[in-house]
């Protein structure tokens, strides 16, 4: 009995001691652990090629998959799958040449093979913009051999379509060749990829997905050794999780904390705000032209004036931000034209502008008809699921009837919005923002408001789709730089969008985890730049 005692109390310990590495082992790991939050768009299929995969972790960020080149923080272009790329003389295509110890996390090589399939199967599925661009200008891609592609356009659209090859993600032949209906798939393999890190499961109930690092990842290995990627229903439930430590940043593609959290969140203990220059905007109007009256230079004028832009800026950004210029592009975008005025808060020109272009109450109801007498109704559209954007269009819809225009705020879900905006382009106004690679790319914000292949807007004014074409044709910086401010002149005088607020993206992370952030223009710190440069605080 006494050595049964002995060898109880020598079998406890050695429990205690094996339960306390299995702990101190646990903690060590959950220090690795890069825990980010996401509001915008739930989880709903584990499929690279729909929401949220497909933007915020992939388009510019490279999680799960990896881009032919990519974008540096400065938003210069470098190699990503591709080790070098060449443009040829005449404009028409570009040879990229692949690197060659890539592989897919099913463990099958990277080749040429899945760059030509995927920019095609963008194209012939017209996913996002990026198919839609393809659609229109991709002819075909030329396999030289294993690692090198021709990608070959039917006009001279090679420079500018870089911007949009930055933002596709290669995805890999022997998974979807076969696949006909790539947003409705549910397939195992849907997140088979190339990219630092590697999808492991999600957990429908938490609505938090795992990943784990890629250790086989051509670039070499990301710092963090497991990601946990929650999903919140709202900002404030996202931020709330930061303040409490559940989450160490937001990883979501260009959502940047509206400036009235920003006091709050100085007060938390942990909590950095990191603020990048942006080359985007967190708010502007677009006008659509297939639409009466949006079509009507001098409505869209008076609605221009009809808005009080520092309010805006004082209630939606709590004075991060300023008025911005009516030609649209911010000061940093190379070609910014500084000789054109500011937008201007001035309601008896709205409504001077509205009664000498015929639109009179005339049945006394406080709200103007047509001038031909027919009764005006206008719906503001806007997501909603982005509360920035539908605070920002209530405002401007209080504005709008004080000024005698019957609007009203049509808030859709993200698909319906995507259907009305991208695909059946029947609105007549929608508040949204502009992403920075949208407007510092070679099609520098006409993306949203011209009638052009690839673009979302209406607009097809034969003097815009003239000034588009010398932007997208150009062949170097001057060329293109020159372009911009051309645009920039007609924008102020035809005003088919309006911008906001002009302000610097703002970006909490924690600072007690996780060190190292590399801060990229309009996106912020949580980038696949970071994935890299970042190590846990004291090591």
């Amino acid at each position: 009995m006494k050595i049964n005692r002995i060898n109880l109390v020598a079998s406890s310990i050695m429990l205690l001691f094996l339960v306390t590495s299995i702990v101190a082992a646990s903690a060590a790991d959950d220090g690795n652990v890069l825990k980010l939050g996401i509001q915008i768009n739930e989880f709903k299929l584990m499929n690279s090629l729909v929401r949220p995969w497909y933007d915020s972790a992939n388009c510019f960020f490279s999680l799960t998959q990896t881009s032919l080149i990519i974008y540096k923080p400065d938003l210069d272009i470098v190699p990503g799958l591709a080790s070098s790329w060449e443009i040829a003389p005449d404009g028409k295509s570009v040879k990229f040449t692949l690197v060659e110890n890539a592989t897919w996390s099913d463990g099958k090589p990277v080749t040429a093979e899945d760059a030509a399939f995927s920019l095609e199967y963008w194209k012939k599925n017209k996913l996002y913009t990026q198919g839609n661009w393809y659609n229109s200008y991709l002819d075909h891609v030329d396999i030289i051999d294993n690692y090198t592609v021709n990608v070959v356009f039917k006009e001279q659209v090679a420079a500018a379509s870089l911007s949009t090859i930055v933002g596709t993600s290669i995805i890999p032949k022997h998974v979807w060749e076969k696949i006909e209906k790539p947003k409705e798939y549910d397939g195992d393999n849907g997140m088979v990829g190339c990219g630092p890190f590697i999808f492991e499961k999600y957990d429908r109930d938490a609505q938090i997905v795992y990943l784990k690092a890629n250790p086989a990842y051509f670039a070499g290995k990301p710092s963090a050794d497991r990601i946990e990627w929650h999903y919140y229903r709202t900002l404030d439930a996202l931020l709330l999780a930061l303040k409490k430590g559940d989450i160490d940043a937001q990883l979501e593609y260009y959502n940047p904390v509206p400036g009235v959290y920003a006091a709050d969140l100085l007060k938390s203990e942990n909590i950095k705000l990191i603020t990048v220059p942006d080359v985007g905007l967190p708010l502007h109007l677009v006008f659509g032209f297939r639409k009466y009256p949006s079509n009507i230079t001098e409505f869209r004028q008076a609605v221009s004036y009809a808005i009080d832009y520092q309010a805006l800026i004082d209630m939606i950004a709590a004075g991060y931000g300023k008025v911005p210029g009516k030609g649209y592009s911010v000061p940093q975008l190379p070609g910014f034209n500084p000789n054109l005025p500011k937008l201007e808060y001035n309601a008896t020109k709205a409504r001077d502008l509205l009664n000498s272009s015929g639109f009179i109450d005339k049945d006394g109801d406080g709200f103007r008809e047509t001038p031909k007498g027919t009764e005006l109704k206008i719906p503001i559209t806007v997501d909603a699921s982005r509360p920035q954007e539908v605070r920002a269009a209530e405002i401007i819809d209080r504005e709008l009837h004080q000024i005698g225009l019957n609007t009203y705020v049509e808030a859709l879900s993200s698909d319906a919005t995507n259907q009305k905006l991208n695909v059946d382009k029947d609105y007549y106004m929608f508040i949204s923002r502009s992403t920075p690679s949208a407007n510092c790319g070679a099609r520098s914000g006409i993306v949203y408001y011209a009638d052009f292949p690839g673009c979302y807007g209406t607009c097809k004014d034969p003097e815009l789709i003239e000034l588009s074409n010398k932007m997208i044709y150009s062949k170097n910086m001057e060329e293109l730089i020159a372009a911009r401010s051309a645009i920039q002149e007609y924008v102020a005088k035809e005003q088919p969008i309006i911008p906001l607020i002009w302000a610097d993206a703002i970006y909490p992370v924690r600072t007690d985890r996780w060190e190292g952030w590399t801060p990229m223009y309009g996106y912020g710190p949580v980038n696949y730049w970071s994935w890299f440069s970042m190590k846990p605080v004291g090591k």
